[in-house]
């Protein structure tokens, strides 16, 4: 008896330590690395890296600085914030930032706390949000900053970024005032929990295993971080905010699962929460949609982006009228 019970505290305890090195102990990829990456794989040429970008840096928060690059576009341009995925950095969001550039949109990206150029003491994980939120409303602050004549601000996220953009949308502020008019998630997670449990379902972790292991690591993220990981939950915060946000994911994608983007688009529709958008991508993997099916990702945001074009638009004639 005495062994059984060893062994099934043995099995938590290593499912734990497994735990917390896959999902907070990530060694993110150098800068230099992605924009190899990107260049070998067509999601950047020579003639995107000689645009006129510029070095960007602005204070979080939290105690660090975030860096980056931008590039004008337009003066009556709309203006773009792209954010990355995990143990990326911001050359992962150039795939999604060369067709508006190629629209003269103004655009900017910046790498996440402890990623690329972004060091961040003792923030060499990801919270899955919860703390980049924040980060995410500091950069939107600066994109205003940066281009003040923008007739329209948008927030792109991609996995991390995306769920981190959905976190942020309900600190973005009444319509009459948002921080940013729209968000476009790609691939995100609806909470480090969901994320955390599909995974061991994955891996064919029994469940007299999988929601001790859970629970503790969950204790343990607190206890060394000091947030839940039910709390980075973008399905919760999509909830409180009619931020116009439009979901795309891929339908092959093992990483993060289809499902959880249609869950949280579905609730939001359920409910008329505020302007929702779903497109989907067959074939494509995690973060690869844009990629597999760039004309049916681009028709989708394009079309969604003209829709709060036109809503914005209507909203401020009807208040000029009424003045």
């Amino acid at each position: 008896m005495w062994l059984i019970i060893v062994i099934y505290a043995g099995l938590i305890i290593l499912l734990v330590g497994m735990t917390y090195k896959f999902m907070f102990r990530l060694k993110p990829r150098s800068l230099e690395f992605t924009k190899q990456y990107s260049l070998a794989h067509g999601e950047i040429d020579e003639a995107f890296l000689d645009l006129d970008w510029k070095e960007w840096e602005f204070d979080s928060p939290h105690g660090y600085v975030l860096k980056g690059q931008y590039l004008r576009g337009k003066e009556d341009a709309p203006a773009a914030l792209f954010v990355h995925g995990i143990i990326w950095t911001r050359y992962g969001m150039a795939k999604y930032m060369r067709p508006f550039i190629e629209q003269g949109w103004n655009v900017a990206a910046f790498d996440l706390a402890g990623h690329g150029e972004s060091a961040a003491p003792g923030r060499f994980y990801s919270s899955y949000g919860f703390y980049e939120k924040f980060d995410v409303q500091a950069g939107v602050k600066e994109l205003h900053s940066l281009f003040p004549e923008a007739p329209l601000y948008g927030l792109f996220g991609e996995s991390l970024g995306a769920a981190s953009a959905l976190e942020y949308a309900p600190l973005a502020g009444s319509a009459a005032s948002r921080g940013v008019d729209f968000v476009v998630a790609d691939c995100p997670f609806s909470s480090a929990w969901d994320e955390l449990m599909e995974h061991y379902r994955m891996a064919h972790v029994p469940n007299f295993i999988a929601w001790p292991a859970a629970h503790v690591s969950r204790w343990l993220v607190r206890f060394l971080h000091g947030f839940d990981i039910e709390e980075a939950s973008p399905k919760k915060a999509v909830m409180q905010t009619d931020m116009p946000i439009l979901f795309t994911h891929g339908m092959e994608d093992r990483d993060v699962p289809t499902i959880m983007s249609v869950r949280m688009a579905s609730a939001r529709m359920a409910n008329n929460v505020g302007m929702t958008e779903l497109v989907l991508i067959p074939g494509a993997t995690h973060a690869k949609g844009i990629l597999t099916d760039k004309a049916r990702w681009l028709s989708g945001v394009m079309t969604f982006v003209e829709r709060v074009r036109c809503e914005k638009e209507a909203v401020q004639n009807s208040g000029q009228k009424g003045v």
